[in-house]
């Protein structure tokens, strides 16, 4: 079967497709690689193309008047960027950049606006997609704006074991390749205030963190820190 049928099928937005249909998007989509390190797309360039995460780990970041850039989503195998401007000519809302080898799927965007108005299942799923994408930004939002930094670097990790975790020996694995620096940008912190957090949570034995991730050891402990 076309691989790139096999690909799609395991993308959320049409998992409810049969072959004939997944057919008719494989015709319209084109597989591309990017190496680590590497730009997708600009803020505010036009928007041209909407992707599907194959395999790899991408940032979506947005730069602030100050010229400090803002991580406001991370996305892994499956999730579909950008979440918005399907029904209007808006840009890029921000710069998506590879954090390791990724592939993708790419289907132009009028040709993926023509696929919505043929398929209006698809388009609820895209909605259902947007909303939930809504809620993931307020709760960011929350983060950002509660407490001091302890409090918020906590409320972030328990919002990426939300989204993220895998349960793995006892303890919840979080696999995300994030330097320290990103972590930061995530809640426009320094990133020296944020090693301080993350060294003393360390120290107090609840998390342990690598390059390949961070590791909840103690997930009701952490969870106790917020009330």
């Amino acid at each position: 079967m076309n691989r790139k049928v096999e690909i799609l099928k395991r993308v959320p937005l049409f998992r409810d497709l049969n072959n004939q249909e997944l057919e008719k998007i494989a015709q319209i989509t084109s597989l591309k690689e990017y190496p680590k390190h590497s730009t997708i797309f600009m803020e505010a360039q036009p928007r041209t193309t909407v992707y599907f995460i194959e395999s790899g780990v991408i940032k979506v970041t947005k730069v602030d008047n100050q010229g400090n850039e803002q991580v406001i989503s991370i996305l892994q195998k499956g999730d579909m960027f950008p979440h918005v401007g399907f029904f209007d000519d808006s840009p890029y809302p921000g710069t998506a950049q590879t954090i390791q080898n990724s592939k993708l799927l790419a289907i132009p965007i009028h040709d993926f606006d023509r696929l919505l108005d043929a398929n209006p299942q698809i388009a609820k799923s895209v909605m259902k997609i947007m909303a939930v994408k809504i809620l993931q930004l307020q709760r960011r939002l929350q983060e950002v704006i509660s407490g001091d930094v302890y409090h918020k670097v906590v409320m972030t990790l328990l919002r990426l074991v939300d989204e993220y975790g895998v349960s793995k020996d006892k303890s919840i694995f979080i696999s995300l390749p994030l330097t320290h620096q990103d972590f930061a940008n995530m809640l426009g912190l320094s990133r020296e205030s944020v090693n301080r957090v993350l060294n003393q949570l360390k120290k107090e034995n609840l998390i342990d963190v690598s390059r390949k991730g961070i590791k909840i050891l103690d997930l009701k402990t952490l969870q106790d820190k917020l009330s």
